[in-house]
């Protein structure tokens, strides 16, 4: 059986597109979730590739440091992100696919704008829309969502190009104004040394939309949970401009 692509794992397609060489009763919460979700997607359908581009700019404002990326943009990447994914080594093996699909499985079906926003030192934050007109492909990402599991891969290794990367998720609690979210905490060391800040993120599905907020690296030290609400915070509004834009 196929392994579901699980967004909360984000290091490896992050890795390629930069160029450098993804808790309470899961059971129930999924089976209640899905009935919303189902119910929310009649009201909020696909959002077309220019209203996708449209959500991820509003979220940043005027901040002229951000960088937004169509969806053409990002199609065009993906060649030389499988490049790069290729050239790792992943373990356990029966990892490889969960950790490297999101940044490598087409997107036809899809309309997604991502828009990232450096901060001070290595501080990034990050927004991704995606507006699932394939309706197998919005299944799936509703699935990863609502299962909230990481598969046995709560920990992991990656080598390529003499850097060796170790990595372990967990699942947080978190709830947002999504019909459906998951959030995640990833901690990374290179080569031994502790990656500072590590990396958080929140997923919401809104209908037939996938909405992520991630933050990652910062030299400052913060509490888990204040950087949760923060992104959730975040989620909210994403959530609101994709219900306003999907009017």
């Amino acid at each position: 059986m196929k392994k579901q692509a699980f967004w909360v794992l984000p290091i490896a397609a992050a890795l390629a597109l930069s160029g450098c060489g993804s808790s309470g009763n899961e059971t129930t919460g999924a089976s209640e979730n899905s009935g919303a979700a189902q119910e929310q997607s009649a009201g909020t359908p696909a959002l077309t590739a220019e209203q996708a581009a449209s959500v991820v700019k509003s979220l940043v404002g005027d901040d002229s440091k951000a960088q937004v990326l169509d969806g053409d943009t990002i199609k065009a990447s993906l060649p030389e992100s499988k490049k790069v994914l290729e050239q790792m080594e992943i373990k356990p093996e029966k990892c490889a696919e969960l950790v490297t699909q999101q940044g490598t499985e087409d997107l036809d079906g899809t309309n997604m704008a991502v828009a990232v926003v450096p901060g001070d030192s290595l501080e990034t934050t990050t927004y991704s829309v995606v507006g699932y007109e394939d309706s197998a492909k919005l299944e799936k990402a509703k699935t990863a969502i609502e299962k909230k599991d990481l598969q046995g891969c709560d920990k992991f290794s990656m080598s390529m190009s003499g850097q060796e990367i170790s990595a372990s998720a967990k699942i947080l609690d978190a709830n947002s104004d999504a019909d459906s979210t998951v959030a995640t905490q990833t901690s990374m060391t290179v080569n031994g040394t502790d990656v500072p800040g590590g990396s958080y993120q929140v997923q919401g599905l809104v209908g037939s939309n996938a909405v992520v907020v991630a933050y990652t690296g910062g030299t400052e030290e913060k509490a888990e949970g204040e950087v949760i609400d923060q992104l959730i915070e975040e989620l909210n509004k994403a959530v609101a401009e994709v219900k306003s834009a999907a009017k």
